[in-house]
């Protein structure tokens, strides 16, 4: 008794107030119980906040610059904290906030809101800023017109819809009656070059005065000195590490090809939690190499200057090129180059184009269509080589000085010929035990464990989408958390695809599992996926979700996590009695309580 009166001393609540919703909570089941945490949830969201009041009322003289982060692999990250550094600098008052923390309902009061996006998926906004995206698109959308806003969109070219999420945002503001600074630029992976560009454009858009203004290029020398001394090692300055196991954990029947990959870092200071990720610096195939230089007629040991370096065409193509993904621009610039009538043809429309580009590889081109050309040409073609991020699939605290991820090779069967992932095989098929590998760790602050090691967790992966869920696992057994898990698991067939078997039968057999249900695609007459096994426990999940469980979901962004997250609304709807609209709104609000969270890619 005395705990519980210490309990409702704390409460922010007067004895009148407290005594009223013990009252009104008597009366409740379950489901309106449920429905009036989203209710009183809505309504906090929607009043003012006195600490912003005053930061306001303390900057009424300024013009307050809101920069807005949403970021799938980090970059959009990385580029908003420069930003909002460099505004600093300059004498901005900035705030900077990531889009899932972002009271997205106060759009309206905003003066100046800079948007740095990536896109994900089929043209998706990253998972971060989903809610904010769903809101900016719906009817309930304010008015804008008192707004001035940027976007620096983040993208890939090799897929159709490219920097998509920031011309969602662009195309909707303007609907809204918002002003644009200057026009939205978009980025391939080598973003750098547009990032300068834009940003002092933008800082000359917000304030003609721009003596003090430094040119771009000794903006790029401070900030590598800045990377350069950093103590912590990222995509820039990443860590050399030593690998320990390279294994796979696939039957030698299955059609899948995952390794479990361990890597040493006793030797390194680096840290890390379960849900981040491992990204990796990877090198390209010697044979694809080779056989590039070959089909090109370019001598292996041309040099060229790559930066500041002088390197053999061979080195280059090995470490700093992407060469398995091809792209648009990759195909039309080819068909420029070499003056070929099919490649000009396919180039003159554009559906042909997209479909040509996905079904052939680039060293398929090549082969199909060889040409000369010299080392500066080729190098015009390619892309930079960019990191991989993996799922790490360990806990720290429970493995100490290693790291752990699960990799699906990637595998492309074209007219015959089987091609492979660039780092995909790399990691599983080159890499070899006492190996060096460059590493960084990409923080999740949006996938973590419950800080209360009491809460409930579902977990729902497919494939190498489980690889978190270990590390799950591994940190809870450690910590000794007594809240329930639940895994749901999927993948083709269960006698050559149950990764990590022994170690969730002895997680069961501890009593740290709660429940597991898994589905084999390929070993039914009738195919059954991971949301089937959802749906035919919809009632006991409506019920976890009742006492508080927070879902992960991690996988294929295309077509699992799609599919998870229909049958999950489905759930709430039967068994919360809500019609669609109101479940997606109560889905939406797991997900801005970070109840819901996905890593999916």
């Amino acid at each position: 008794m005395k705990n519980q009166n210490m309990f409702d001393l704390l409460l922010p609540l007067s004895p009148e107030q407290l005594n009223n919703v013990k009252k009104l909570e008597s009366t409740c089941t379950n489901i309106q119980s449920a429905w009036l945490s989203g209710y009183f949830w809505k309504v906090a969201n929607q009043k003012s906040n006195s600490v912003s009041l005053k930061i306001d009322e303390s900057n009424k003289n300024n013009q307050i610059i809101t920069i807005v982060s949403a970021s799938q692999t980090g970059n959009a990250k990385l580029l908003s904290e420069r930003l909002y550094k460099f505004f600093n600098k300059n004498n901005k008052t900035t705030r900077l906030i990531n889009a899932i923390d972002y009271q997205f309902k106060k759009i309206k009061n905003e003066k100046i809101l800079i948007l740095i996006i990536s896109t994900q998926g089929e043209g998706e906004p990253p998972e971060e800023a989903l809610s904010l995206y769903k809101f900016i698109m719906s009817k309930n959308a304010p008015n804008l017109n008192n707004l001035y806003y940027s976007i620096f969109g983040l993208g890939d070219t090799s897929y159709n819809l490219f920097c998509q999420a920031g011309k969602d945002f662009d195309k909707r503001f303007k609907e809204l009656g918002a002003r644009s600074l200057l026009n939205r630029f978009d980025s391939d992976i080598e973003y750098e070059e547009n990032y300068y560009q834009w940003s002092q454009e933008l800082l000359r858009s917000i304030d003609h005065n721009n003596k003090d203004y430094k040119s771009s290029s000794s903006l790029l020398e401070q900030e590598k000195k800045v990377i350069i001394s950093k103590s912590y090692y990222t995509k820039k300055n990443p860590a050399q590490a030593v690998v320990l196991t390279n294994q796979k954990i696939t039957g030698r029947n299955s059609k899948k090809d995952i390794h479990h990959i361990e890597i040493d870092i006793s030797n390194i200071d680096i840290n890390y939690e379960p849900g981040d990720a491992l990204g990796v610096w990877y090198k390209n195939d010697t044979n694809l190499v080779r056989n590039i230089l070959e089909l090109l007629s370019i001598n292996s040991s041309d040099k060229i200057k790559i930066k500041d370096n002088i390197l053999t065409i061979f080195e280059a193509l090995k470490n700093n090129f992407e060469l398995t993904t091809n792209t648009k621009n990759i195909v039309k610039n080819y068909a420029i180059l070499t003056e070929n009538k099919f490649l000009k043809n396919i180039i003159s429309d554009n559906s042909n184009l997209q479909s040509y580009t996905v079904q052939t590889p680039l060293i398929k081109m090549i082969t199909d269509h060889p040409s000369k050309l010299s080392s500066e040409q080729l190098i015009s073609l390619l892309r930079p080589l960019t990191p991989r991020l993996y799922s790490i699939s360990s806990s720290q605290q429970e493995i100490d000085n290693e790291i752990h991820i699960t990799v699906g090779v990637v595998k492309k069967l074209i007219s015959g010929c089987l091609y492979l992932g660039g780092a995909s095989s790399y990691l599983t098929q080159s890499l070899k035990p006492d190996d060096m590998i460059k590493i960084f760790i990409e923080s999740n602050n949006n996938f973590r464990l419950p800080t209360d090691q009491n809460t409930p967790i579902i977990m729902i992966g497919a494939g190498t989408g489980i690889a978190p869920f270990r590390s799950f696992m591994q940190q809870r057994d450690n910590d000794g958390s007594k809240g329930k898990n639940w895994i749901f698991f999927g993948n083709p067939h269960f006698t050559e695809d149950f990764l990590y078997q022994l170690e969730w039968q002895r997680y069961i057999k501890k009593g740290l599992i709660t429940n597991m249900h898994l589905a084999w695609s390929q070993d039914e007459e009738h195919k059954v996926y991971v949301q089937d096994r959802i749906r035919e426990n919809g009632k006991e999940i409506w019920s976890w979700i009742e006492e508080g469980a927070q879902i992960y979901v991690c996988g294929n962004a295309s077509n699992m996590a799609k599919d998870v997250e229909k049958t999950l609304l489905d759930i709430i709807s039967e068994n919360g009695s809500l019609n669609f609209e109101d479940a997606c709104e109560f889905l939406n609000n797991l997900r801005l309580n970070k109840r819901y969270k996905r890593d999916i890619y």
